[in-house]
């Protein structure tokens, strides 16, 4: 891998990392296990550099500092020979940067899926107010682009558990206003359909249920109207005891007595 070479990186749902040209990083071609540990850790703090003291806290918390010292730079050099596999020894790293004992990534040279899917949300939600199309098609690459859980492998990191819950709240909220522009438009279906995905996930998003009782209502189908308020009621009392809010009790009596 070149030095000038992008490295893509996929997080949400899996953790793949490959070059444009020198194909994926294998479980070999990491060499150890942390050193694609330190790289998620890297990554889940991708804007920032941090001091070596704070990375082996939280990577080796049960090594004394001697060892947890040696085992951070036994990963460092892994990860950046796995990154950059023509790196000669001692050779600075093309893609990991280090200002005094602070470490972190050359941002610019690698591609994230979680980064490019909040990039679509956000430009989504710039143009949504001059135009809703384009929004609509902002929201859906982004959504497309969530294919799962953030670092999954990572599950409990506490390092990255701040970042997975962003994420996934980022991918309910934007999903949810998806499919109520699609529902403003009659895009019945597609809208139902984004809707369940936002309740597979979290079944007490209750704008998720305002576009299932509009999308059926327009269909004319108000026994599935009533039943998707009982199934909102129903979660949301089993989950948290609570009664649906306000606007969803108005919204379902508006639609039932039309």
């Amino acid at each position: 891998m070149s030095a000038d070479t992008l490295v893509s990186v996929e997080t949400l749902g899996c953790f793949r990392v490959w070059s444009q040209t020198g194909g994926e990083i294998t479980a070999t071609d990491w060499g150890r296990e942390k050193a694609k540990t330190l790289l998620q850790y890297f990554i889940t703090r991708r804007f920032v550099l941090t001091p070596k003291e704070r990375i082996v806290f939280d990577l080796w918390p049960q090594l004394d500092r001697r060892r947890a010292d040696r085992d951070f730079k036994v990963a460092l050099n892994a990860l950046m020979t796995a990154l950059q596999s023509e790196r000669r020894p001692r050779e600075a790293s093309a893609y990991i940067q280090r200002q005094g004992s602070a470490y972190g990534l050359v941002a610019q040279l690698f591609v994230i899926d979680a980064q490019l899917f909040s990039d679509l949300v956000q430009t989504g939600s710039r143009v949504e107010t001059i135009d809703t199309v384009q929004a609509i098609n902002h929201y859906r690459s982004a959504v497309d682009r969530y294919r799962g859980d953030y670092l999954p492998d990572a599950l409990y990191e506490d390092w990255a558990s701040a970042e997975r819950e962003r994420l996934l709240t980022l991918y309910l909220s934007t999903a949810s206003r998806l499919a109520t522009l699609l529902v403003n438009r009659r895009v019945d279906l597609e809208a139902i359909a984004t809707a369940e995905a936002v309740l597979a996930r979290d079944p007490c998003w209750e704008e998720a249920y305002h576009v299932l009782m509009r999308a059926h209502s327009h269909r004319g189908n108000r026994p599935q109207v009533m039943r998707v308020y009982q199934r909102c009621s129903s979660a949301l009392k089993e989950e948290l005891g609570l009664d649906p809010m306000a606007a969803t009790t108005r919204l379902y009596h508006e639609l039932v007595s039309d």
